[in-house]
């Protein structure tokens, strides 16, 4: 038994697997998948796992999931995680939010689904305060129709929503 689920980790897409016999006799295997929260598109192309891990590319199945572009390094990788995590928890940022754009380290930029404009995230410091912020200006402007108004809506700054008109 131990065989066959170390048969099983050895493959990529695989978190964890338990294979055990019942008192039946019966062959048990309970195999957890790991998940992708986001798609690294660099010169390697990769997944980025529920645990920060790199994981392969499907050749059966694209997930849907955030795409990661610009300069990649190992810290820029770290961060774009937690951006992912919050990402994830909320359910409009995990909807509307298509891409993450690396400037540089510290310097973020997303995409949305909808919306024309880039918003400049800045760091990863104080994420809390900088989408409660957002979601304020966005519910706002979302009231006014003038979301199509702006080009960069900038998240950078302390407690504060600073937008770049067409």
């Amino acid at each position: 038994m131990n065989t066959i689920e170390e048969v099983i980790l050895s493959n990529d897409m695989v978190k964890n697997a338990q294979v055990y016999l019942t008192v039946n006799g019966e062959l048990i295997s309970k195999i957890v998948q790991r998940k992708p929260i986001g798609r690294i598109e660099g010169v390697s192309k990769f997944y980025l796992d529920d645990l920060g891990e790199r994981m392969p590319l499907s050749k059966q199945h694209s997930a849907r999931v955030p795409i990661i572009t610009g300069k990649i390094t190992g810290r820029t990788l770290e961060d774009a995680y937690v951006i992912l995590n919050y990402i994830n928890e909320d359910d409009f940022l995990r909807k509307n939010v298509i891409g993450i754009h690396i400037e540089e380290e510290g310097n973020y930029q997303l995409k949305f689904r909808m919306e024309n404009f880039v918003v400049n995230l800045g760091g990863v410091d104080n994420l809390n305060t900088k989408f409660k912020n957002f979601m304020a200006f966005y519910a706002k402007a979302a009231k006014d129709n003038s979301l199509e108004d702006y080009a960069i809506v900038s998240l950078e700054f302390n407690n504060q929503v600073v937008c770049t008109k067409i």
